[in-house]
């Protein structure tokens, strides 16, 4: 089952990925890569940030390693499918100063990735998607930018122009990403023109085993 991409499964025949568009599949990361999940040359200089920015990046950065249970809190009609899943988790697998490679396992799918980059000033969220042969699916790479300077515990990005132009139905789209506590992350979706949304929670307090790799990495 594949109810859940952020992307409903209503929208999977859609033409997408137009070329040049955003940022490339995700690569894979090096052989040696320590068990921190910080990439090797991680002290490279960063590009600048907002304040506010940096203070996000340094919360995302200090989990790098970890893996956290996570659980559907709220959802409309439309996304729930993702509720069928009995194990969610989201591993901080890899990171660098310029980039950070979270997976979201939902029970064996191992498809799921966020690629956060640091890139013209602002932070970047895109969604890698990959088939278990490790090839990028055909739903893949959309996502956006985030407005700076934001919050030091959250960062919304609304839909891009890539993900406008292959999804017109999306163009309001917007994600999000938000330390709540100490305790609690928070990840979700919202498609404000038609009230459809979905929001899981990610328990900080409570890290479990790393899953497996994530399919193509």
């Amino acid at each position: 089952m594949k109810p859940f991409h952020g992307i409903p499964t209503t929208l999977v025949l859609l033409p997408l990925l137009l070329s040049g568009c955003g940022n490339g599949p995700g690569t894979e990361a090096p052989a040696d890569t320590p068990a921190t999940g910080v990439t090797p040359g991680a002290e490279a200089e960063a590009q600048e940030l907002p304040p506010e920015q940096d203070a996000f990046w340094a919360r995302l950065m200090e989990h790098c390693g970890s893996a956290y249970p996570g659980s559907v809190v709220d959802h409309t009609p439309y996304y729930a499918s993702a509720a069928a899943y009995e194990t969610v988790v989201a591993h901080f697998r890899e990171c660098s100063q310029d980039r950070i490679h979270i997976p979201m396992h939902m029970d064996d799918d191992r498809s799921r990735n966020w690629i956060l980059t640091r890139v013209d000033g602002t932070i970047r969220l895109k969604h890698d998607h990959r088939h278990e042969d490790g090839s990028e699916e055909e739903i893949s790479q959309y996502g956006g930018d985030a407005p700076p300077p934001g919050l030091p515990h959250r960062q919304i990005f609304p839909a891009d122009a890539h993900t406008a132009a292959i999804l017109p139905e999306r163009w309001d789209n917007f994600w999000f990403m938000d330390f709540m506590d100490d305790e609690t992350f928070a990840y979700g979706v919202h498609w404000p023109e038609q009230g459809h949304s979905i929001r899981i929670h990610f328990d900080l307090s409570a890290p479990v085993e790393p899953p497996p790799d994530p399919w193509g990495y």
